[in-house]
């Protein structure tokens, strides 16, 4: 009696047979990276895209081949020098601020979010989620400074240097603008009216905040040692009881989320001064004074007097909240 094989036998009617796949991994494990690299270009130039693991598979190259060798699709993408973008790849910031910058060097001007879906190739949500959309520009300028890309990019840099910097000491406050009123291009901006003597205007930008800070720093209990360039920006002794000073390291801000822009590290400072508390997720380690507030707590139109101590201070603890 003669059995059939187990290649010509029927499977059973209630089972389905699948066809098993041809393969020869002795012959992709043999391949050298130059030729898997090859093959990697062969297939993006003829599909058009970037190829995918089964696209790969096909020609090849397994899905192990590419592990045991770069660790995965994309280093061994960028080892073809094809740019791992698209579904299923995490774009690098890199990537992300180079398309940007292309967007702003068409248009002549820094895109907004609906100008820059039309001429990206990207959506914007990755930028916003890393820098803060409006702070993409300074995100790509700093990049371009530090991979030395400024002749390359120095028309779309000149685009962002005419605008104010986000968060340097010369931006200008980011409320929005009255829409009924239009403002003369070339003269200064002012913020609302204060009734001190020594400071007629709210600040709109950091330089502000210090000469605030100068003005109430005995009352919320600070005496200023150092104003420095390097960060942080001040050292200061801080009243914590009566008759007892500690150091404290300070950061001046217009708005703290600003402190992020600037990535300083924050185990370095103890305080941010800001006008603006903008930064909820501002590390509990830090404390942040408000100057707008704290300044309404302690009296908007009472005059900043030198002989105020620790009752005065305990006045405005609330202000540093």
């Amino acid at each position: 009696m003669q059995h059939q094989t187990m290649q010509d036998s029927e499977p059973p009617e209630n089972q389905v047979a699948f066809p098993c796949p041809k393969t020869n991994s002795h012959m992709r494990e043999a391949m050298t990276k130059e030729e898997i690299v090859r093959a990697i270009r062969r297939t993006a130039k003829k599909l058009k895209r970037n190829p995918s693991f089964r696209d790969l598979e096909e020609v090849g190259v397994t899905r192990g081949v590419l592990e045991n060798r770069w660790g995965g699709l994309q280093p061994a993408l960028t080892a073809a020098g094809i740019e791992a973008a698209g579904p299923g790849f995490k774009n690098t910031s890199a990537t992300l601020l180079l398309d940007w910058a292309k967007a702003v060097r068409k248009l002549k001007k820094v895109p907004s979010v609906s100008e820059h879906r039309k001429l990206s190739r990207f959506c914007h949500a990755p930028l916003h989620a890393r820098f803060g959309w409006k702070l993409v520009p300074d995100a790509f300028e700093k990049y371009a400074h530090d991979k030395g890309l400024q002749k390359e990019w120095r028309d779309v840099l000149a685009i962002i240097a005419a605008r104010p910097r986000k968060g340097s000491r010369c931006q200008i406050s980011t409320a929005r603008k009255s829409q009924s009123v239009d403002t003369f291009p070339g003269r200064p901006i002012y913020g609302n009216p204060l009734p001190w003597p020594e400071l007629v205007h709210e600040p709109v930008n950091e330089g502000g905040v210090v000469f605030a800070f100068g003005m109430m720093a005995r009352r919320l209990g600070f005496a200023v040692r150092r104003i420095q360039r390097a960060f942080p920006d001040c050292e200061a002794l801080r009243e914590v009881s009566r008759n007892q000073w500690q150091m404290v390291r300070i950061e001046f801000e217009f708005e703290s989320r600003n402190f992020v822009l600037h990535r300083h590290d924050p185990n370095g400072c103890d305080v941010i001064v800001c006008w603006v508390h903008n930064w909820p997720e501002c590390p509990v380690n830090i404390e942040v004074v408000e100057l707008s507030k704290a300044a309404r707590r302690c009296g908007w139109a009472e005059r900043i007097a030198p002989e105020t101590g620790a009752d005065l201070a305990a006045n405005c603890a609330k202000g540093r909240e």
